[in-house]
């Protein structure tokens, strides 16, 4: 159960919902347009699966120096990060493992090929860059194949629009904090062009509590990180349009080993992701877009470390150092064949092809070095329909995976409109996570090639109310995991390493039912959003709760504008949680939190704003996983020059 702290918290989404009166506003808010649930441009009324959007709006206005910051606060999304700005993130999505979530920057995946399973390192991208992020809960691999079985979370770059404008950014806060970012975008008769630059840096805190590993290094965990985006497009005329997306980002972080308290380690990565593209428009009716898009992972990781044993583990009574390394490099190339096509104003179908090209190398000074290459071949379509009070989505896509089972998925999705303001929804749908290439061949860490891949049913029913100042979404969903990758119990053998553990085998079930709520309220007395959780995420064979997942989440936030100024506060809670020990991987059962943050924002003068924010308002101590450390209280204080 909730601690009486968070169980008020997340009370608040009522008080804020009870209180709202309505007023008309721009729709673009409350109402926005996604492309994510079908991969057609809908209304978020519309879309019958579960979607949030995060705005534009909503990332300025928080000053979130951080995207996990931004995220926290999203209807069936979890965050377990194990220390300080930077270090290893995972998200569970819908219950879902973290490999189970598929991660896009502008369409783009970037997920890697480890025997970790296919995680992306989404807290590597600055929210200065991010125009929106739209978050599609639930299966979703008839829409993107694998990988989309939690959903689909799709970060979305700045674009340029309107006359050329310069923009600038400067934060200090907490922890010698530093963040400046600089960017140019705008239009100049048929081009668009967004081309920005930022830069962030902070001695960050102790990753690691002392109190609950006494034998760490107990110095601050600093990170750096730079980023570099260009986006432009040109109209041709008759339809015609070409773009590029150019996007690169490199992170230096600080980190603690479990060893000694000597110890030091430090990881650096880098992300780079290109895209080109043309869109056409054949006819009134027929749209096609063909895309070429590649992404660069790499990621190289430093374990300056001490032990008491040599290298035989023989006990020496001494400390003596125990170097050693990881690296690694992901690489995605896929060329992509788009097509919508609307047969009727109310009737319209979408179709492609996709070629993705995989390819993996990590290599460990402690055992060897690992090549994969994959290749997956992909056709999918889509048709949607308005029939009077009825609409409907229907998905499919078959998926050929090289040196892989080959899989057929699909989403039947129905909506009905009982009247002017309220709609239900309901979907069923199929959804299978692929192994990667170093889970189908890494030895060193129990690589097996006659794994199968993981496989997800899952149906949701959800009842929604729209109105001109409030978008509310009650939906319950039930979802069963098959056949999920997990360390066997037979060791692999021959070893050609020091060390190569158990073969990974298809052996774990899970299942996670409950209900979530999303709203969302815009009007001239403010604005305000809020997102609650129930769940039940169980391991089917043991009957426990599955690691880092909480059964109760929430958040609630509320904004103001008054002329100038600009006022708002948010919470976020959990609910307790059982996380792995960081020494002998046990379970550890964690408490349940509330964390505060409020902001402010002045415009001095038209298109310069002063702006001070504090995120863990009450500087709450407390564990998203078991010894490593949460954010403590921060300030930070912006100067931003932004013109409209």
């Amino acid at each position: 159960m909730f601690t009486k702290r968070t169980s008020i918290a997340l009370a608040c989404a009522g008080i804020f919902a009870s209180i709202a009166p309505s007023y008309a506003q721009n729709n673009s808010e409350l109402n926005p347009v996604v492309v994510s649930a079908s991969r057609s441009e809908q209304k978020l009324s519309d879309v019958i699966s579960s979607v949030s959007v995060i705005t534009k709006n909503d990332i300025e206005k928080t000053q979130s120096n951080d995207i996990l910051s931004i995220l926290n606060s999203e209807p069936g999304l979890e965050i377990s990060r194990t220390g300080s700005v930077g270090s290893a993130t995972s998200i569970y999505l819908r219950g879902g493992n973290s490999n189970q979530t598929l991660i896009l920057l502008d369409g783009v995946p970037f997920s890697g090929e480890s025997a970790a399973g296919a995680i992306s390192s989404i807290e590597m991208i600055p929210p200065s860059q991010i125009e929106r992020i739209e978050i599609l809960r639930g299966n979703a691999s008839a829409i993107y194949g694998s990988g989309a079985v939690g959903g689909v979370i799709n970060v979305i770059t700045k674009e340029g629009s309107g006359t050329p404008k310069p923009n600038l950014s400067l934060t200090y806060g907490s922890k010698n904090t530093k963040n400046a970012s600089v960017g140019y975008a705008g239009q100049v008769e048929d081009a668009k062009f967004s081309i920005s630059g930022s830069k962030y840096l902070t001695d960050g805190f102790n990753s690691i509590n002392p109190e609950s590993f006494s034998d760490v290094n107990q110095s601050s965990n600093g990170s750096r990180n730079g980023s570099l985006r260009v986006n432009a497009s040109n109209h041709f005329g008759a339809g015609l349009v070409a773009g590029i997306n150019i996007f690169s980002v490199n992170t230096w972080t600080s980190l603690d080993g479990t060893s000694s308290h000597l110890d030091n380690d430090s990881s650096d990565r880098q992300l780079r992701s290109n895209t080109v593209y043309l869109k056409k428009n054949i006819n009134d009716q027929w749209l096609t877009q063909i895309l070429y898009s590649e992404s660069d992972s790499k990621s190289q990781t430093y374990y300056n470390q001490y032990s008491m044993y040599d290298s035989s583990w023989n006990y020496l009574g001494y400390l003596t150092p125990a170097n050693s390394w990881s690296n690694s490099q992901d690489q995605h190339q896929k060329v992509s064949w788009l097509n919508d096509y609307e047969i009727s104003p109310s009737q319209k179908i979408n179709f492609g092809y996709d070629n993705q090209r995989l390819k993996g190398n990590s290599h460990v000074s402690w055992a060897g070095s690992v090549d994969t290459t994959r290749t997956i071949n992909s056709i999918y379509s889509g048709y949607s329909a308005h029939y009077g009070k009825l609409n409907n989505q229907l998905n499919l896509r078959y998926d050929d995976i090289q040196d892989g089972e080959s899989k057929l998925t699909w989403l039947v999705g129905l909506g009905y409109s009982l009247g002017e303001n309220w709609k239900l929804t309901a979907a069923k749908s199929t959804a299978f996570n692929a192994p990667t290439g170093g889970q189908l061949a890494d030895v060193s860490q129990g690589g097996n090639p006659n794994l199968n891949a993981e496989k997800s049913d899952s149906y949701e029913i959800g009842v929604q109310y729209q109105s001109a100042n409030h978008l509310m979404k009650i939906t319950y969903f039930d979802t069963a995991y098959q056949d999920l990758i997990v360390p066997g119990s037979t060791f692999v053998t021959p070893c050609p390493f020091n060390y190569c553990g158990t073969y990974l085998v298809n052996a774990n079930t899970a299942s996670n039912d409950g209900v979530e709520i999303a709203w969302r309220s815009v009007g001239s007395w403010g604005v305000a959003k809020a997102g609650l959780t129930l769940q039940n995420p169980m391991n089917d064979a043991t009957h426990q709760m599955l690691l880092n997942r909480a059964k109760q989440f929430g958040s609630a936030e509320y904004s103001k504008k008054f002329s100038f100024l600009e006022w708002g506060a948010k919470v976020s809670a959990s609910g307790y949680r059982y996380t792995p020990d960081a020494y002998s991987g046990a379970r550890k059962r964690t408490s349940g939190y509330a964390i505060y943050s409020t902001y402010l924002s002045y415009e001095l003068e038209k298109g310069l704003y002063l702006k001070g924010s504090i995120e863990n308002l009450f500087d709450k101590n407390y564990y998203q996983v078991h010894g490593y450390n949460a954010a403590p209280q921060m300030l930070f204080l912006t100067l931003q020059y932004q013109p409209k």
